[in-house]
């Protein structure tokens, strides 16, 4: 694929016709670097719209039809040596997803963030519910070593759902721009011009979103901590939260601790903070 404005935007652009996963080829490519070589840059994207074994959080498996989603895994250099550390990156990412997502959508319709790392699109009707409305992009971010350049280097993964229709949607909690009613410009596939240039717009919104958000957590944390906040869908919602270990929750959800964690308000009293888990709204 082209992807000439994706291209204009970031130093190394890697199309994959097909691939396995996203996230563990950009892995790879990494751990392939030989001694003398130059690294790959921050700001590395490989992405493919035929993804076959992607996974999600806790290894959930992350498969679309082709060329009905974008799935793009982006290179991220020297996070945590200042300023906001790696347990941010998700929100962060799914901030930049939400920014790229909304000018698509017609007005009543918001694009945010479901704590930590779902990108969904609810409208009015969702929102006086509290729903967190239907799943648009899932969020993986992977910490790996930074040989010798200071902080860590972490691959950004994405899927972000296109052009799914209702009827093959993976469940009933999902949807994508075209089932959503987005004005995706008559485009339903990757594999027509239209609906590739739709992906390089897209690709290219959340890529220069993305990289300044990093920049804003690197050198204006309380800012970047904001623009997080603006997109969530959960603060201030009533939240069942499941813990990693069996146990669940029920609360209000408050704000965000200062590693990116989600703060429950008890009913009964007292707080508890989240850094795992699946958080579900309730109605």
């Amino acid at each position: 694929m082209e992807l000439s404005r994706t291209r204009e935007l970031l130093p190394l652009v890697i199309w994959r016709e097909r691939s396995p996963s996203t996230n563990a080829e950009l892995r790879d490519l990494m751990s392939q670097a030989t001694p003398g070589s130059a690294p790959l840059p921050h700001g590395t994207l490989l992405a493919t719209a035929n993804q076959t074994a992607g996974r999600g959080r806790l290894d959930r498996g992350w498969v679309t039809p082709p060329d009905s989603a974008i799935a793009a895994s982006l290179l991220l250099r020297g996070v945590g040596e200042r300023g906001l550390g790696a347990g941010w990156m998700p929100l962060l990412a799914g901030s930049a997803v939400a920014s790229a997502l909304q000018p698509f959508f017609r007005e009543g319709y918001r694009v945010g963030v479901k704590w930590p790392n779902d990108v969904h699109v609810r409208d009015e009707e969702d929102a006086a519910a509290d729903r967190p409305g239907l799943k648009l992009c899932g969020i993986l971010c992977e910490m790996l070593p930074n040989g010798a350049q200071p902080g860590v280097a972490i691959v950004v993964g994405t899927g972000i759902n296109l052009f799914i229709p209702e009827q093959d949607l993976p469940t009933e909690r999902a949807t994508s721009l075209l089932a959503a009613g987005a004005d995706v410009g008559g485009a339903t596939s990757l594999a027509d011009p239209e609906g590739r240039d739709l992906a390089d717009r897209v690709l290219a919104a959340y890529a220069r979103e993305m990289l300044a958000l990093v920049d804003l957590a690197s050198t204006n944390p309380a800012a970047a901590r904001a623009r997080v906040a603006r997109h969530s869908l959960t603060m201030g919602c009533e939240v069942r939260v499941h813990l990693p270990g069996g146990e669940i929750v029920d609360g209000r959800a408050r704000e965000l601790a200062e590693d990116g964690s989600l703060i429950v308000d008890r009913p009964t009293g007292g707080r508890i903070t989240v850094s795992a888990g699946d958080v579900e709204h309730l109605r």
